[in-house]
């Protein structure tokens, strides 16, 4: 019988090699190979289908305090592309080389995968009460914005993260100085605000150009957008970094840089052009009109209402007109809180002592979605890889995770989950009142 390090190793070279790359739509391969591992270990789960039929994979352990916090595992199935003809090593050959896992997926994220498969058995396993329900899922889409898994999931049952812990993707990479590594996990994520910027002009032919251009007039509108000053905060996830990190920021090496430029990134708003039309399709001729859309990344607590406010600040003509399209909430969760806890009580029992630090999330994570229903989200898939190595891999060829790395994620997971869920009388109670789980039984009869 194999041990659990084993077992985990094979569970995840086996979905690296379930080719679900994105447009292919896919991601059932991999619900179907976890349905049937947990059929094995006698414990019940469902694949659940959006509208357009992609799969995502949802499982429960029912805990016996309805009024804990219950706990949510969350990854996603589906991966980038990756051409074949660009890799070291076949990219779905979940090749071992050089003490290295190769293949596509293996830090995005079906390594996280794996850890919460891994933990969630082992919770079965015990054969003990636990102190909330579990849940594991694993979701569809996420590298084309979600809508066909996570948005789809969240909206149809919302019973899963109310009040949830969530254990999400965008967090658990290293960072070294000379005598310390700190392990940065995501207690927060930026909002995103798309904006139309839409300017007028004179509209004519290009050979008679009139003096007011609607091109000229949305150039001169977009300098000026970037030249205004942006609001920051600073927040206590940012002051956090700023304490333990500050030290690193001030050195030139590769570690100090990718500090100095996350703190950078969280403590203002940021924005970057998605989309520029000017004059569409049409030749020799002068456009009346252009547009940019952009985005902005939003601070995590910051609401629609202030980001308004803003709005009216921005320094543009009268010819220029300005159109919030979208919002999205980011959120910020607490980086103390008992579950991060038992992560840094625990993380020192693998052979490499991490001091724990918390960031606002780089990049858009399915915990979006249910920001406001949660009670934390935490992007954690704890890794002893470097955070520039992470950069450098992910969506990129040759993505790869050390074998020692994977190993400590997998071992550190199954601890904090058996620690919280059945030890030391974990699971946080919800304010005294009862959550209702009764829906999720159409899953699980």
């Amino acid at each position: 019988m194999m041990n659990v390090i084993d077992e985990a190793l094979h569970h995840f070279v086996e979905i690296i090699k379930l080719d679900t790359t994105n447009k292919l739509q896919t991601e059932y391969k991999v619900a179907e190979y976890l349905k049937e591992v947990l059929r094995k270990e006698q414990i019940e789960s469902e694949i659940v289908y959006s509208p357009n039929n992609r799969a995502s994979f949802i499982s429960r352990l029912t805990g016996t305090n309805s009024t804990s916090k219950p706990i949510v595992l969350l990854s996603h199935n589906d991966v980038v592309e990756a051409r074949e003809e660009d890799w070291l090593f076949p990219p779905f050959s979940a090749t071992i080389h050089d003490k290295k896992i190769w293949g596509r997926g293996t830090l995005d994220t079906k390594q996280l995968t794996i850890m919460h498969l891994m933990a969630f058995i082992h919770l079965k396993r015990l054969n003990k009460p636990l102190n909330c329900d579990v849940y594991f899922i694993a979701t569809a889409d996420e590298e084309n914005g979600s809508k066909e898994g996570m948005e789809f999931i969240a909206r149809e049952y919302p019973e899963l993260f109310q009040n949830a812990i969530i254990l999400s993707e965008g967090g658990g990479f290293t960072v070294h100085s000379e005598d310390e590594v700190f392990m940065l996990f995501a207690s927060g994520e930026k909002g995103t605000a798309k904006v139309s910027v839409t300017a007028s002009g004179v509209g004519g032919h290009a050979g008679s150009p009139p003096e007011v251009q609607a091109v000229m007039e949305l150039t001169d509108a977009l300098d000026s957008l970037m030249k205004m000053e942006i609001p920051s905060d600073n927040y206590p996830i940012l002051q956090m970094l700023q304490q333990e990190l500050k030290f690193l920021m001030n050195k030139g090496n590769e570690q100090g840089q990718l500090v100095k430029k996350l703190y950078d990134y969280m403590k203002a708003i940021t924005f970057t052009p998605e989309k520029i039309n000017v004059g569409g399709d049409q030749l020799n001729v002068i456009p009346y009109k252009a547009e940019a859309i952009l985005e902005f990344r939003t601070l995590p607590n910051q609401t629609k209402e202030q980001f308004e406010s803003f709005m009216k600040e921005w320094p543009i003509p009268s010819t220029v007109k300005c159109t919030l399209l979208s919002f999205e909430k980011g959120y910020e969760s607490d980086p103390l809180d008992e579950i991060i806890i038992r992560f840094k009580e625990q993380s020192s029992n693998y052979g490499t002592k991490v001091k724990w630090v918390p960031f606002t999330a780089l990049g858009r994570t399915d915990g979006r979605f249910v920001g406001d229903a949660a009670s934390q989200i935490y992007g954690l898939s704890p890794t002893l890889t470097p955070f520039t190595e992470v950069l450098q891999r992910v969506h990129n060829k040759d993505e790869h995770i050390e074998v020692d790395s994977f190993n400590y994620g997998v071992n550190l997971m199954i601890a904090v989950l058996e620690d919280f869920c059945i030890r030391n009388g974990g699971g946080a109670s919800v304010s005294g009142t009862k959550r209702e789980t009764e829906p999720i039984n159409r899953f699980f009869t």
